[in-house]
């Protein structure tokens, strides 16, 4: 959700937390912090209901501010001392809980290793059953954060993804006639087929972007070699200077750049639909997640994901720097990855659980899992998204390079 989870440049404030549940009072309860909203309340009290583990749900307001927290728990606290801090600063504080989990999106999972802020998760073979093998590939690292090449004794699972969500392309209903008039289609066909379609001449000017380089950027690779990731030398990319990498991306993407940036009216992460509902803009693309209450409130506002493959992002459970990771941590990962709550979660949002994502469910083959009746309506998004690529951790000085690409070209004629 660009503005909720999401890749913002800049920081937040703690939102503060509300106890959905868990009045248990026991000494060591298994504290679990989650997005507010991620998870429906039916299921956070079925988990309670059931497990013989005390437990306590923690509301936050956005991804980043999970990650800042992971941060804060591993610094040293400045005077004045614990015992006299006032209420509202014990988020600052040293984790002293024994058993935790944090909900954490997968752009974060790369530093928060590196920053030594989580632990591996060492989840039994039985309880990852569930988790389609892509899945689990793409959240075993290396020491630093890094999807590692071959096998290593350094190479670990660090996360456990609950749920995903695709970037889309928000319309209005009300615009579509003119839309497939411009792209040469039937009036009733369903706009933005494919993510080139952002390059019709009948929205230049009225495209709304993310305000982020590694989304843009990405967007800019699918529309010139059908991939949102980069195909780079990865050791290359790892001992080239950030200057060096930077040049080369521009003389790969300028001119793709300088097409797309003439569609383009804003770069916005967080009032884009806003301006979508006012018609300043005429399109725009951001994440499932966040486009659900607008959804809601604005019948005008449709939802398209090209059928070229999008690009995916996950909310995933991580395990803080000296925790454990308890017989109630794991129940509760386990109970996340059950087909119903699954399937409570995946409706609760625009996106879906990672283990309806794989071939064999939706083909009929799995035996381990069926595809719910329930998301019916979402299996072609489900048939697109297991086809999509989740956006792959950089090398510091490729991530750097992105972002020195994207200052030039805010800010140069290209």
């Amino acid at each position: 959700m660009m503005n909720r989870r999401t890749l913002l440049l800049g920081t937040t404030g703690l939102v503060a937390g509300s106890v959905l549940t868990g009045c248990n009072r026991a000494a060591n309860p298994l504290q679990v912090e989650l997005l507010a909203g991620a998870i429906p309340p039916e299921v956070l009290n079925e988990f309670k209901k059931t497990t013989q583990f005390p437990v306590k749900f923690q509301t936050l307001g956005q991804m980043q501010v999970t990650f800042q927290q992971l941060q804060r728990w591993q610094q040293t606290p400045d005077k004045p001392p614990s015992w006299i801090r006032w209420p509202w600063q014990q988020a600052s504080r040293p984790l002293t809980e024994s058993q935790r989990l944090v909900s954490l999106g997968d752009y974060w999972l790369k530093r928060a290793i590196a920053q030594d802020l989580i632990e591996p998760m060492p989840l039994p073979e039985a309880l990852l059953a569930p988790l389609p093998n892509q899945w689990q590939q793409f959240v075993t690292r290396d020491a630093d954060g890094q999807l590692p090449i071959g096998e290593a004794p350094t190479n670990s699972l660090w996360a456990a993804p609950y749920k995903v969500q695709s970037l889309v392309i928000v319309y209005r209903q009300s615009q579509v006639p003119q839309l497939n008039k411009a792209l040469g289609r039937p009036e009733s066909a369903v706009p933005f087929q494919q993510w080139r379609d952002l390059l019709n001449p009948v929205l230049r000017g009225r495209t709304a972007l993310p305000n982020h380089p590694n989304l843009v950027i990405g967007l800019l690779q699918k529309l010139q070699t059908d991939r949102f990731n980069a195909v780079f030398d990865v050791s290359a990319s790892r001992t080239s200077s950030v200057a060096a990498l930077t040049q080369r991306l521009r003389s790969q993407l300028g001119d793709a750049f300088a097409e797309l940036n003439q569609q383009v009216r804003t770069y916005d992460s967080t009032t884009a639909l806003k301006a979508l509902v006012n018609e300043d803009v005429q399109v725009v693309v951001t994440w499932s997640g966040d486009v659900q209450l607008a959804l809601q409130r604005y019948r005008d506002l449709r939802v398209a994901m090209p059928e070229d493959g999008s690009l995916l992002s996950a909310d995933m459970w991580v395990q803080p720097k000296e925790t454990e990771l308890s017989e109630a941590a794991k129940a509760w990962i386990a109970f996340c990855w059950q087909v119903g709550p699954a399937t409570q979660i995946s409706v609760a949002g625009e996106g879906l659980s990672p283990i309806f994502l794989s071939e064999s469910v939706l083909d009929g083959t799995s035996e381990q899992v069926s595809f719910p009746e329930a998301l019916s309506s979402r299996r072609k998004m489900a048939e697109v998204m297991q086809r999509s690529e989740l956006l792959r951790p950089l090398p510091d000085a490729m991530q750097a390079a992105y972002f020195s690409l994207w200052e030039q070209l805010r800010t140069e004629e290209v």
